[in-house]
């Protein structure tokens, strides 16, 4: 029978590593959309060179030029700023990922030393429901003893 101190203590550590696993998956979420955006921008990027190369072929006037080359400017800081959002993200979701590791390692032992606390308690009843046994034992055999020594 777990003791109600250890009982409480195994509750909130349960409900204080879910919270963390669950704050664990939403940086997770966010790293992937962050990681998906990233992805969009550069995919875009490469779509509209190759876009703007095939106009390219045609002729291509200096403002059109000065038009292209500073949009490109622009989507390689948008991938900038997204590729250290992404890595932002990523660190924070392994942050996560660690405070509920050890959080869980920390209910998993709190567990254990539960465990090993009930098992010494049982060896002890164990031990002593033996010793009541032998006692009531000895205590018989004294009975049949004495009787069988007044007959």
């Amino acid at each position: 029978m777990i003791n109600p101190r250890f009982s409480m203590l195994i509750k909130i550590q349960q409900e204080r590593e879910e919270k963390l696993q669950a704050q664990f998956v939403a940086a997770q979420q966010f790293f992937q959309q962050s990681e998906q955006k990233y992805q969009g921008l550069a995919n875009y990027r490469t779509e509209y060179i190759h876009q703007s190369q095939q106009q390219g072929s045609a002729g291509l006037q200096s403002r059109q030029y000065t038009q292209f080359v500073s949009f490109i400017g622009k989507l390689d800081q948008a991938l900038l700023q997204q590729g250290r959002a992404v890595a932002q993200a990523k660190a924070a979701a392994e942050q996560r990922k660690q405070s509920w590791l050890a959080m869980q390692k920390k209910r998993k032992a709190l567990e254990l030393l539960v465990e090993r606390s009930n098992m010494a308690e049982l060896q002890k009843q164990l031990q002593q429901d033996q010793r009541n046994a032998d006692e009531f034992a000895s205590q018989q055999f004294m009975r049949r003893l004495f009787t069988a020594e007044q007959d």
